[in-house]
């Protein structure tokens, strides 16, 4: 099985490079990508909202937002109805990185509509879902222990 999966993992680095992926994401870290998603979905978001969506604490959620402001991929904007709320929107950077990376995925979602039959279509969404279910489960069992990070010190 690991052979199987290094092969896998050669086959599709050229797929993933960054020469392919890194105009896209603006080199992006995982959590910028997910806010990205959460406001290419819902338009206008809170940082409490985001916070809970990244699974930060949310003077992270803050930094993470700071950050992706000065790449010009999101504005801050005070709520009209409430001055307490800031809500979090895509700039116009932002939206193009969006409109940009649903391209690229619509490409390679036709490439495969077209290549599989909708037999294996099907068979091949009953696998991931089968693996989402094993990831959750892991997730959950990690949970529930207590993590101790060794950090070495020089």
């Amino acid at each position: 099985m690991e052979k199987e999966i290094s092969k896998f993992i050669d086959e599709i680095k050229d797929i993933l490079s960054p020469e392919l992926w890194g105009n896209l994401l603006l080199d992006c870290s995982k959590n910028e990508v997910l806010v990205l998603w959460l406001l290419y979905q819902q338009a206008e978001v809170n940082m409490s909202q985001i916070a809970e969506y990244i699974h930060t604490p949310l003077n992270t959620a803050t930094g993470v937002i700071a950050r992706m402001e000065k790449k010009k991929l999101v504005v801050r904007e005070r709520s009209v109805e409430d001055k307490r709320i800031v809500t979090i929107q895509l700039d116009e950077q932002g939206k193009l990185q969006m409109q940009a990376i649903m391209k690229e995925f619509s490409y390679y979602a036709l490439q495969v509509g077209n290549a599989f039959t909708k037999e294996e279509i099907k068979l091949f969404f009953q696998l991931i879902n089968k693996l989402l279910d094993i990831l959750k489960q892991e997730r959950k069992q990690d949970i529930g222990k207590n993590r101790v990070r060794k950090i070495t010190i020089e």
